[in-house]
């Protein structure tokens, strides 16, 4: 099976820590299972250039691989990684500044300018790195991100692509600017020529939704999975492990999530806070793990509950991987009302740590943990409450929760991902 996987998200990580989100790990956790697979004949691309990147996170990342198999401009500099930069930032202004319908000859003749000009500069093998011999439909070429390049649309290759969730199109006013535009490049690009895989049944059922035209039957679910240091730790060294946080074992209930409006964290702590005023273990606290986000941020609360918010409420912001399993393993259970996911990895991480989870019942988070966990309704703050209060008020509860938690967990894996992506992959040569 001959497959060319581009990897150009994980070279953005090499200058960019913060390029390592939930869709790098997806990405880099497929790679290593792939490489690996004797089955499979691949190939990796780097089709939004950073080349010197590409090669120093093939390094430093120990992908065992011949140089035949990077396919790449031969000839690469970081100059030619910097213009090549500048004429995407170009390509992408002209595609969102102009309208396709009143001025597409002026867009297509300014680009190819642009394209003419850049050419002339050097950077001719970036536009078209991969040579035709690789562009059959002997071949599969997979983008997990970004939107397929003009060449290889215009390729007989079989074209697959990876659309996580159309969030910011379903629900824009969840994102600051409004926009996504790989997502609305990505939708607005398709053919029935392409297929593609996404993360939930729900995903795929918005996506066939919003590209309406498309064959729903070349929409593929590939489940993820937790990383593998996500695990239940012991007692003692937990304890010692959270000190560092401010956190007692047992005593806090546990968030994660940027601080955003889709998450909904704002109903989650007003839920806790509401209950702590009736009585509930004064060491209790709520914690929440996850970076500064955008929104409204929590000053109404702050006054509202000014009598408990600053002793109740504890902002952990980024923690280490290596400290994860611990800050995990440590709550009494965790909470996760996001609004809309399109797979939901906090709760499936929270499980595999052996935690009862308490999660919204929208969207994919179902497909995710099943009868393991409880659902409820988002907006509804007095069903959250009485959640809330039986979890804390009932240990046998709690127990039983965290047994269902760890065996749904043990039904995701990466490997179990992989496979899945492999059996796309052969349907599609088929």
């Amino acid at each position: 099976m001959k497959l060319i996987f581009d990897i150009s998200v994980l070279a953005w990580s090499v200058r960019n820590p913060k390029a390592k989100t939930g869709i790098f790990r997806v990405i880099e956790n497929h790679l290593k299972h792939l490489a690996k697979d004797p089955e499979i004949d691949l190939y990796l691309s780097s089709v939004n250039g950073h080349i010197t990147d590409f090669f120093e996170y093939i390094k430093t990342s120990n992908i065992e691989l011949s140089k035949d198999r990077f396919l790449v401009p031969k000839k690469y500099s970081k100059a030619k990684d910097r213009f090549f930069v500048l004429y995407n930032w170009l390509s992408d202004k002209f595609e969102f500044s102009y309208s396709w319908n009143h001025l597409s000859f002026l867009v297509k003749l300014l680009q190819s300018i642009v394209r003419f000009v850049f050419q002339k500069i050097g950077i001719k093998s970036y536009l078209n790195p991969i040579p035709g011999s690789y562009l059959t439909n002997e071949f599969i070429f997979h983008s997990p991100y970004l939107p397929l390049p003009k060449f290889i649309c215009e390729s007989n290759v079989k074209k697959v692509i990876s659309i996580y969730d159309i969030i910011s199109i379903k629900f824009p006013e969840f994102f600051q600017g409004n926009k996504d535009r790989v997502i609305i490049q990505n939708i607005r690009y398709l053919d029935n020529e392409t297929s593609i895989i996404t993360i939930s049944e729900n995903s795929k059922i918005d996506i066939a939704k919003e590209a309406s035209l498309f064959d729903p039957d070349r929409i593929f679910v590939v489940p993820l999975a937790a990383e593998t240091f996500f695990f239940k730790t012991d007692e003692k060294n937990t304890e010692k492990a959270i000190q560092k946080y401010g956190l007692v074992y047992g005593k806090y209930i546990l968030s994660v999530g940027t601080l955003e409006p889709r998450k909904n964290l704002k109903m989650s702590i007003r839920a806790f806070l509401e209950i702590s005023r009736k009585g509930m273990d004064p060491e209790l606290k709520y914690a929440v793990l996850g970076g500064k986000g955008w929104g409204d941020g929590f000053d109404d609360l702050k006054t509202e509950f000014s009598d408990c918010f600053k002793e109740r409420v504890r902002f952990l912001g980024f923690v280490r991987d290596e400290d994860l399993s611990f800050v995990y393993s440590g709550a009494l259970f965790f909470v996760y009302l996001s609004f809309y996911e399109g797979f939901g990895l906090p709760p499936l991480e929270a499980m595999q740590c052996g935690l009862p989870v308490l999660v919204s019942n929208t969207s994919s988070l179902p497909e995710v943990v099943g009868d393991a966990g409880i659902l409820v309704d988002p907006r509804d703050q007095k069903r959250i409450q009485t959640e809330m209060q039986n979890l804390i008020a009932n240990k046998k509860l709690r127990e039983s929760l965290s047994r269902k938690s760890m065996q749904r967990a043990n039904s995701f894996s990466w490997e179990e991902s992989t496979l899945a992506l492999k059996s796309v992959y052969k349907n599609i040569l088929n």
